[in-house]
């Protein structure tokens, strides 16, 4: 087995291990989340199913965008699947295997697909970036080491409006991050003169965006720590960046590391950040492997190529 294979699964161990001894040695931490009600548990997995459900959505306008018209349970079954497949697999294997089955069932290419996708995380990132810098500026008073969020987030949100608003010619090197730039670009060049789709992408994206916020604030509440929605909505948007980052299944530890950070520069505590952001990747562990073999075993099964004419419609 190569290096390469064998790194990101070192690389979890060590974070598991390492949040385990974490919260052995801080056992306070350990009781708030033992401590939480079944109804709390229930509440947070519909939450996800929805966030994950809005994700459907996007799928959904962006295959319409390229001429196939998915059924209702491939747009809303098709984003489980694809988080469980993160979670298994290192380096985002669930997209591949959605982007499989696109092109096998729907002859999608690959390519025109994922040059969409890349656009969304830029509009995602965007109107992240803006939500966050508006929350950033809020709190640099209370704050102090806020500004560091502030000014990060300022330049990409700069930076990614030079991208929307003004021709950029295609970005040098083949690192992961530039081809993703290249092809949000690319995407982008695509979808900005249909003005109804960018409406609807850039709804969809503030309600995701939200969404995720009142998850945060609501775990939070969970687990008995004060905190406004505000602040938990800029902890959560830390969240959306460490995408940046993947090197473990499911960013694993990774997103936990932003989570923490952001939560001690708003003075909620690295420890409950921590707690929060296991809370959360626990309720869509469960969600995602809940729906996800569900889904996988009634769309795999008729994975065969679809004629175009045809009128199915379920």
């Amino acid at each position: 087995m190569r290096l390469k294979s064998i790194l990101p699964i070192l690389v979890s161990f060590l974070i598991l291990f390492g949040i385990i001894v974490y919260l052995i040695f801080n056992p306070e931490i350990l009781d708030l989340l033992l401590n939480l009600s079944v109804e709390t548990a229930v509440i947070l997995i519909l939450l996800r199913l929805l966030f994950l459900a809005l994700n459907g959505v996007f799928l959904k306008l962006f295959a319409a965008k390229l001429g196939v018209m998915l059924r209702f349970k491939e747009w809303i079954g098709l984003p489980y699947m694809t988080t469980m497949g993160n979670y298994l697999t290192p380096l985002s294997g669930g997209m591949l295997a959605r982007a499989v089955y696109l092109k096998s069932r729907h002859a999608l290419s690959f390519t025109h697909f994922a040059t969409l996708l890349a656009a969304n995380y830029l509009l995602t990132f965007w109107v992240a970036a803006f939500v966050g810098l508006i929350l950033s500026l809020i709190f640099i008073d209370q704050y102090p080491a806020v500004w560091l969020l502030a000014v990060l987030l300022a330049v990409v949100w700069v930076g990614i409006t030079a991208v929307l608003l003004f021709p950029i010619p295609k970005l040098p090197g083949n690192h992961r991050l530039m081809r993703m730039i290249n092809q949000g670009i690319e995407g982008w060049t695509m979808i900005k003169q249909d003005r109804i789709l960018v409406l609807y992408l850039l709804i969809l994206t503030v309600v995701s965006v939200f969404l995720n916020g009142f998850t945060f604030w609501y775990a939070y509440r969970a687990l008995s720590t004060p905190i406004s929605m505000q602040a938990a909505l800029l902890v959560s948007l830390s969240s959306v960046f460490s995408v940046f980052i993947t090197i473990t299944p499911g960013n694993l530890g990774i997103r936990e590391a932003f989570v923490s950070v952001t939560s001690e520069i708003i003075g909620a505590g690295a420890g409950e950040g921590l707690l929060v952001a296991l809370l959360i990747r626990a309720s869509t562990l469960v969600s995602a492997f809940t729906l996800g073999p569900l889904f996988a075993f009634i769309l795999t099964r008729e994975l065969r190529p679809v004629d175009k004419n045809s009128s199915e419609t379920m």
